[in-house]
């Protein structure tokens, strides 16, 4: 599934970078079909990302001697740290 989900991103970013270079794409194109395509790619690479991520820091959580459910705590207190931070 996520190499689905990465295969409509890439192809969403491609429709997107396309439109600059291709005047005909220019007049088929909205603005609102330009924003949804970019937007949709940059949520889906983001969520990928995500989800690979927090796996890996979960399990490092538990290779260092932690149970697997205080190691999922500190897995999303620590992403949701990093979200405060980014806002700051």
């Amino acid at each position: 599934m996520a190499f689905g989900l990465v295969i409509g991103a890439g192809a969403a970013t491609g429709l997107g970078a396309a439109v600059v270079f291709f005047p005909a794409l220019v007049r088929l194109a909205s603005r609102r079909t330009l924003a949804g395509a970019l937007g949709l790619s940059a949520g889906v690479m983001v969520y990928v990302s995500f989800v690979e991520i927090f796996g890996k820091a979960s399990s490092a959580f538990e290779d260092s001697g932690i149970e697997e459910d205080t190691a999922y705590i500190y897995a999303t207190l620590c992403f949701f740290g990093g979200v405060v931070l980014m806002v700051v």
